[in-house]
């Protein structure tokens, strides 16, 4: 029987593991790496084709690339999490994994303002900048990262005991 750190599992429990992590960071990717990388092309066909460069340069100033590299480091942590899960790195792994995410939210918010620019070229001339204050529901959604890092600290510290 294989030995997963300090677990031992069965060959099908193994590859299970290894099927799961890997569905779900697939997951992962695509929601949040691959979507906020080609947010711009894929919200293009929705518009019409007079604004559709405006709308794309609009959308792409809302996407940071600080978020995709994030995006990318979840993914990873995701796969890791369904891996290792029940060995004694699960616990850091959902530390680690519970601070990614928290990193994601806040860029993905901007810190809780989102600020924008209107490019050059919308109908009626317009131009200016936007400004939306969405820190309520940025600490709304920092709230299930906070509590995976909690998670992870108390599976961290408490040891299973042994029968």
């Amino acid at each position: 029987m294989p030995k997963l750190l300090d677990l031992e599992v069965s060959r099908g429990s193994l590859a299970l593991r290894a099927v799961l992590g890997a569905v779900f960071g697939g997951l992962s990717f695509a929601v949040f790496y691959y979507v906020p990388a080609n947010l711009g092309s894929l919200i293009s066909p929705a518009v019409p084709a007079s604004s559709a460069s405006s709308a794309s340069s609009l959308i792409s100033s809302l996407v940071s690339p600080s978020l995709l590299l994030i995006g990318l480091a979840a993914a990873l942590l995701v796969f890791l999490g369904f891996f290792l899960r029940g060995t004694k790195a699960y616990g850091p792994i959902l530390v680690v994994n519970g601070l990614i995410f928290l990193a994601y939210v806040y860029a993905a918010f901007q810190g809780g303002t989102i600020a924008l620019t209107l490019p050059a070229g919308l109908p009626s001339s317009a131009s200016g900048s936007l400004s939306l204050a969405v820190s309520n529901l940025m600490l709304l959604l920092l709230l299930a990262p906070i509590l995976t890092v909690v998670k992870g600290i108390v599976l961290t510290i408490v040891k299973p005991q042994k029968s």
